[in-house]
C-alpha cells in the first residue's frame, strides 16, 4: 500500500509539472538584467535631456541623433517618441511625425501633448475638422495648458466658427489671469464682431500684462477709434508714433489725423496727414485727410493741391468731389461747385449732403426752383434730414 501511494504522488507531480510546462512562467529579470535596464533608462534620460536642449537651440541634426540613441536604449519611452515627432514636424517630415505619435499614444494614452502635436500634423495636411478634434482632446486632457486652448480657438476661426472661438476663450480668461495672449486673441474676435468697447477693455488688460507691448497698443488705439473714443485713441497713437519703429507708419498717422479732426484740432491733424502723404504719396486717404484739415484751417491753397491729388488718384471719389465743391463755394465759383457736388452725388446716390450742397450752390446762383428740387430729393432719401429741411424752409420763407 505504501508503494502504491508513493507511485501515485510521483505520477501526480509529473502531471502538474507537465501542465505547467505547457504554459511557461515568465521569468523574472535577474539582478544583472534589472541593473542593465535601469542603466539604459538612466542613459536614455540623459540623452533625452540633451536632445531637448538641441531641439530648443535649433540643432536638429544632433537632436535626431540623440533622440534616436535614446529610443534604442529605451524603446518604450513615450517622451522620446513625442520629441521625435516634434523634430519631424519642424523638418516637415509629417509621415514620420504621424507614425511616432501613434506609438506615443499607445505608450501613454493620457498624454495631452500627443493630441496637440497630432492636431498640428492634421492642420498641415489641411484636415481641419480632425485637427480641431485633436486640439479639443488636448484641452480636455490638460485644460491648464494655454497653447492647447489657443490652438483650439484658432482652428475654430479657420473653420469659420468665430462665435464659438470667442466663447471658448472667454470661458477661460479668468483662469489665465496673467495671460496677455488670450485677452488679445479674444479682443480681435470682438473687433471682428464690431464689439469695440469690449475689445478695447481686453486690449487694455493685455497691454498692462504685456508691459505696454507696442503691437498691443496699436490694437488698443484702433479699438478706441472704432468705438468713437477719439481722445483715448489719439493719446495712444501719439505715444506710438514717437517710437522709432512706428514713426513712419502712414496708417497710424492717418488714424491719428482723423482723431484730431474729430477733436477739433485741424492744425495737428494737418501735420500728421502731411507726414502720411509724404510717406505714402499714392494714398488717396492721406491726401483726402490733408484736404479736410487744410479746409478747416482756412488754407485754401494747400486744400486745392490736396484735392487735385485725390481726384487724380480716385476720380470717382464722392468725398473728393464734395471737398472740391466746398472749396469752390468758398472761392465764390458757384457753377464749379454745382458741378463738383453733382459728381459727388453720382458717385454716391444715397448721400443727402451732396444733394443739399448742390441745391445750396444753385440757390446762390439764384436758381431757387432747381434748389428746392434737390432739397426735396434729399428728403425723399431721408425724411428726417435736418439740413435738407432747414434749407428747404429757408427758400420757402424767402419766397
Amino acid at each position: 500500500m505504501r508503494l502504491n501511494f508513493v507511485i501515485k504522488l510521483i505520477v501526480l507531480s509529473l502531471l502538474v509539472s507537465g501542465c505547467a510546462s505547457g504554459k511557461p512562467k515568465k521569468k523574472s529579470p535577474t539582478q544583472k538584467e534589472a541593473a542593465t535596464r535601469q542603466w539604459n533608462a538612466a542613459r536614455s534620460n540623459v540623452l533625452l535631456s540633451l536632445a531637448k536642449d538641441q531641439y530648443e537651440t535649433g540643432n536638429f541634426d544632433k537632436c535626431r541623433q540623440s533622440v534616436g540613441e535614446a529610443m534604442k536604449l529605451s524603446p518604450e519611452s513615450s517622451l522620446a517618441r513625442v520629441l521625435s515627432a516634434k523634430l519631424a514636424i519642424e523638418q516637415s517630415q509629417l509621415e514620420l511625425a504621424d507614425a511616432e505619435l501613434k506609438i506615443a499614444r499607445q505608450l501613454d494614452p493620457k498624454n495631452a501633448e500627443v493630441d496637440y502635436l497630432d492636431g498640428i500634423v492634421l492642420q498641415r495636411w489641411q484636415k481641419n475638422d480632425q485637427a480641431y478634434d485633436a486640439y479639443a482632446a488636448a484641452c480636455d486632457k490638460n485644460p491648464s495648458e494655454l497653447a492647447y486652448l489657443m490652438a483650439r480657438a484658432e482652428m475654430l476661426v479657420v473653420l469659420d466658427r468665430r462665435a464659438e472661438a470667442l466663447t471658448v476663450l472667454q470661458e477661460r480668461i479668468v483662469f489665465f489671469e496673467h495671460s496677455a495672449a488670450i485677452r488679445e486673441a479674444a479682443a480681435h474676435l470682438l473687433m471682428h464682431a464690431s464689439r469695440y468697447a469690449e475689445a478695447a477693455d481686453l486690449f487694455r488688460q493685455a497691454s498692462i500684462l504685456s508691459n505696454d507691448d507696442p503691437r498691443v497698443q496699436q490694437s488698443l488705439a484702433m479699438a478706441f477709434y472704432y468705438n468713437g473714443q477719439y481722445r483715448e485713441s489719439a493719446d495712444v497713437l501719439i505715444r506710438l508714433v514717437k517710437d522709432e519703429s512706428f514713426s513712419e507708419r502712414a496708417d497710424l498717422l492717418l488714424t491719428l489725423g482723423e482723431c484730431q479732426l474729430q477733436l477739433n484740432k485741424p492744425r495737428d491733424a494737418r501735420v500728421n496727414f502731411d507726414r502720411a502723404a509724404t510717406l505714402m504719396p499714392g494714398s488717396s486717404g492721406a491726401w483726402l485727410g490733408l484736404a479736410k484739415a487744410s479746409l478747416a484751417t482756412g488754407d485754401n491753397e494747400r486744400a486745392s493741391m490736396a484735392i487735385k491729388r485725390v481726384v487724380a488718384l480716385a476720380p470717382a471719389s464722392s468725398e473728393a468731389n464734395l471737398l472740391l465743391g466746398y472749396l469752390k463755394l468758398r472761392e465764390g465759383s458757384y457753377m464749379s461747385a454745382v458741378t463738383a457736388f453733382q459728381k459727388a452725388s453720382l458717385a454716391d446716390n444715397k448721400d443727402t449732403v451732396s444733394l443739399c450742397m448742390t441745391g445750396y450752390a444753385l440757390e446762390k446762383l439764384g436758381q431757387r426752383d432747381e434748389a428746392m428740387t434737390y432739397y426735396g430729393r434729399a428728403l425723399n432719401i431721408n425724411p428726417t434730414d435736418e439740413l435738407a429741411a432747414k434749407l428747404l424752409a429757408g427758400v420757402e420763407l424767402n419766397q
